[in-house]
């Protein structure tokens, strides 16, 4: 062979021999992974845009509330005019806003009049629902009746003497003591009732008779009584009944009013004289009485109303 032909078979040996030798090195890189080796190119993510961020609605402002149109003449619309045309006047004092605010006023008093002449006539048809007819208003009535209850203070204070008596606890160092003793005397005067002066501190007030005096050295027995200062004075039923009716000192006039009641609270004082002694207080609605009715606060205002008169004519009749 000449020289140039072994050349080209020298090239063309060697360059299947390089074929040869990638192709195993490419297989035995490939080996781990056995028959699948081959692997697909990977697929190319698409990445997403970022959404756009959502606004918060803001909060519309809420319309302005209307206030509701008041009915001429309710108690509302009478109430409001009157402050709004006052105001106006107040603001600016022109003959405009005087005359608007004078004519108002007018137009609320004849009301005023309309609701009393209304309510004389309901009198009339439901007469235990007036004052007048527990207590007369008129002068010389009402002057009368004040006198009766007065007298019939009296007599239940007079009927005690034979049902009751009264403690007078002192201490003879006690100054306003020495000035109850004084009053307690003259209602002793009065009404001759029996009376008795205890004293706690072993002292006498000038004036006593001797008889009378009671010694509580110490203050023992006031203590069971729960007095806490002097004067004291006790109402003393027998055999076991007593009460405190006056602490400190007081006038004849306040501390007759304390026996009395006292002595309608023990329930020894004379019925009659009770009834007219308590004329002030007749057909007085008390808590029993509400009891009593069932009102529930549900009744209609026809209900309310008779459910109450029934109460009053009950207790006025009685």
């Amino acid at each position: 062979m000449n020289r140039k032909l072994k050349l080209s078979l020298m090239t063309v040996a060697m360059l299947s021999a390089a074929v040869a030798w990638s192709q195993r090195n490419a297989f035995d890189a490939a080996q781990p992974e056995g028959y699948f080796w081959y692997k697909d190119k990977p697929k190319q993510v698409k990445k997403e845009e970022p959404k756009p961020e959502e606004k918060t609605p803001q909060p519309q402002p809420a319309a302005p509330s209307q206030s509701p149109v008041l009915k001429p003449g309710s108690a509302e619309w009478f109430r409001q005019t009157e402050q709004k045309l006052l105001d106006n006047l107040s603001s600016d004092p022109s003959e405009k806003n005087a005359l608007a605010y004078k004519a108002f006023e007018h137009l609320r008093n004849d009301r005023v009049d309309e609701v009393a002449r209304t309510t004389e006539k309901i009198l009339n048809k439901y007469p235990y629902l007036s004052e007048a007819v527990r207590v007369p208003i008129a002068a010389h009535a009402r002057q009368q009746a004040l006198w009766q209850i007065d007298q019939a203070k009296e007599g239940i204070i007079g009927d005690l003497r034979n049902k009751a008596g009264l403690w007078m606890f002192f201490d003879s160092n006690c100054n306003f003591c020495h000035a109850q003793y004084e009053t307690v005397k003259m209602l002793e005067q009065k009404y001759r009732i029996e009376v008795r002066y205890i004293s706690i501190d072993g002292g006498v007030i000038k004036g006593m008779n001797q008889k009378q005096v009671r010694f509580d050295n110490g203050g023992s027995r006031a203590r069971q009584f729960g007095i806490k200062v002097t004067p004291a004075v006790v109402m003393v039923v027998p055999p076991e009944t007593a009460a405190i009716i006056a602490h400190g000192a007081m006038s004849l006039s306040d501390l007759e009013e304390k026996i009395v009641t006292a002595a309608i609270d023990m329930k020894i004082a004379d019925p009659k004289l009770t009834r007219t002694a308590k004329m002030n207080e007749r057909g007085m609605i008390e808590q029993s009485d509400w009891e009593a009715a069932g009102f529930t606060g549900t009744e209609t205002p026809e209900e309310l109303s008779e459910k109450i008169y029934r109460i009053i004519t009950k207790k006025m009749e009685q």
